[in-house]
């Protein structure tokens, strides 16, 4: 335990005396308990935890996506292509991997931990090697930030676990080892929100990552909201669709314009970005004629 965690250990101990107080001074002890609970768990609940939770869950996730692409030549081709990408995450630790999924809906997520899925149909339907960098890119950013752990903290995540799934991730946030028992009261609803999307602060901020991305590895920040245009025409306004990456309108109308401004005030980039894997992947997937 770390002295951090100790000192805020002993503050808890040693309100438990006060229980003499008045009703309104009790009140805003228990807050400040609350709080201090809240403080614990974002010392336990870290970096360990999130590559847990990514590496417990990835290959179940992937079955239900689809499956990986039988294809071993279409996996390294897309495994190449992100390479430079996700050498341009600010988190060196994490064990990044992403897996081409055999799936004719236009998707991608990430779960925590740094391990991402891209769907084949997807890729079909990137005209530019920048449209799929943006995308990844765009997964790199929700790992890169922690957003998975952070959304698992917000009650909308765990509202449809049972009684016993609640009392796990209240002990695991509360200073709880990650065991078998929250992985497994977290395993419906994390799968949920990475095929439906994060919340949309997240992804706003996922949105700029890619920016922060293209600065390295330089893409062309030009084209960093073309694949979202993309979406809004597979997914007209009158679609009721919503994906990790396509949210109903105006949701995506507006990601469009605030990456478009970023974009604007960036400039274009001093190199250009290498694109290995890209040419094997049209190849493979060919994209449809406009």
């Amino acid at each position: 335990m770390s002295i951090s965690r100790r000192r805020l250990m002993a503050g808890l101990a040693a309100t438990a005396s006060t229980a003499a107080l008045p009703a309104h001074a009790q009140f805003s002890l228990g807050n400040l308990i609350n709080s201090a609970t809240q403080v614990i768990g974002a010392y336990t609940a870290g970096e360990g935890d999130e590559i847990k939770m990514g590496e417990s869950f990835y290959a179940e996730s992937l079955k239900k996506s689809g499956g990986a692409y039988a294809d071993r030549n279409a996996q390294e081709a897309l495994k190449k292509f992100a390479q430079p990408l996700m050498g341009a995450a600010e988190r060196k630790s994490l064990p990044w991997e992403i897996t081409l999924v055999d799936n004719k809906e236009v998707n991608a997520w990430a779960l925590p931990g740094g391990k991402m899925a891209i769907n084949s149909e997807l890729v079909r339907q990137c005209q530019h090697p920048d449209e799929l960098a943006s995308v990844i890119a765009h997964e790199i950013g929700h790992a890169d930030q922690g957003h998975g752990l952070s959304q698992i903290k917000n009650q909308a995540l765990v509202s449809s676990v049972g009684s016993l799934g609640k009392e796990a991730l209240s002990g695991w946030l509360g200073g709880g080892v990650l065991g078998g028992d929250v992985l497994s009261a977290l395993e419906g609803p994390l799968y949920g929100m990475i095929l439906t999307g994060y919340s949309r602060t997240h992804e706003f901020e996922a949105d700029a990552h890619i920016l922060k991305i293209f600065t390295q590895t330089g893409n062309d920040p030009a084209h960093a909201d073309d694949f979202f245009r993309t979406l809004t025409r597979l997914y007209p306004a009158s679609a009721s669709e919503t994906t990790s990456l396509f949210s109903t309108h105006p949701g995506t109308q507006e990601r469009i314009a605030r990456i478009e401004e970023a974009a604007t005030r960036q400039g274009k980039p001093a190199r250009t970005a290498s694109t290995p894997g890209w040419a094997e992947l049209k190849q493979m997937f060919p994209s449809p004629k406009a």
